[in-house]
Formats: C-alpha cells, sequence, structure tokens
C-alpha cells in the first residue's frame, strides 16, 4: 500500500460511495417498503433455513435494534412471520409470507434494474470477477467487525 497517500484513498472511497448510490434504487413509495426492508426480505428470500433476527443483524451489517423495529414493520404488514423457538424462549425465527413473496415479486424488476444493466454493460466475467471481489471484500471487513 505504500505509495497511496490519504487522499488517494479518499478519491476511492468517493468512487465507492458514488458506486453505491447509483447501484442501489431508492423505493418508490407505491412499494411501501424502505430499503431497508427489502433488503431484509431479499435475504430471508434467498436463505433456505430460517433466520434469527441475530443471523439477519449480522448478515445486513444492523444493530440488532434496528433489525426488530425491521421485522416488526414487516410483520405488521403481514411480510413475515415470527416463530417461536422451540430451544431458546427469547428467541425466534422468521419465515417471509406469500404476501411477502407477491410483494417481492412486483418489485423486484425495479429493484435489480440497476444490477442486470451493469452485467450488460460489463459483460458477465468482469461481472462474475467484480462481485467475487466484492464478496471476498465483505468477508473480510465482516472479520474486522466481529475483531471490535
Amino acid at each position: 500500500m505504500s505509495g497511496i497517500t490519504w487522499i488517494d484513498m479518499l478519491g476511492k472511497m468517493n468512487e465507492l460511495t458514488l458506486f453505491s448510490r447509483t447501484i442501489i434504487r431508492r423505493t418508490k413509495k407505491e412499494n411501501e417498503l424502505c430499503s431497508q426492508q427489502i433488503g431484509l426480505l431479499s435475504l430471508i428470500t434467498i436463505h433456505e433455513e430460517e433466520m434469527t433476527p441475530i443471523n439477519i443483524s449480522k448478515a445486513m451489517g444492523l444493530n440488532k435494534t434496528v433489525v426488530s423495529r425491521l421485522i416488526d414493520s414487516l410483520n405488521k404488514n403481514g411480510y413475515v412471520e415470527k416463530h417461536p423457538s422451540l430451544n431458546d424462549k427469547r428467541s425466534y425465527s422468521i419465515c417471509i409470507t406469500d404476501k411477502g413473496k407477491e410483494k417481492m415479486s412486483e418489485i423486484y424488476g425495479y429493484y435489480l434494474a440497476p444490477i442486470y444493466e451493469l452485467r450488460k454493460k460489463m459483460g458477465d466475467d468482469d461481472f462474475l470477477k467484480l462481485f467475487s471481489y466484492i464478496e471476498e471484500a465483505n468477508k473480510k471487513m465482516s472479520e474486522t467487525i466481529m475483531e471490535e
């Protein structure tokens, strides 16, 4: 990393911020859900096993209080269900409901359009390379967070 100044790193951070802003679409008001709620529903959708609030918190990089609020809001609107844990009375798992699946079906085209556009512009090989680097970076940053 020698030769890279803090000013260079600031430029890299700005590039990353711009990338994040262009790839993550803001939700439309008619979708009723904020991007964090959509992110939580997406996470539950792609995981085959039931997830607990702690699993969700770690996977989303959010504190448990924020995750609990998101779950409560989604539960209140019928998009997820809470299932009490058989082993731990304080814990529960979250499952997406049919209504939640329908909502994800309605909005996935809009929400994922930027990532499909990126794949089209980059080509499959570069797109998959980019995401392998992003996955690797996420793992390394998650390890750092766990150590703190």
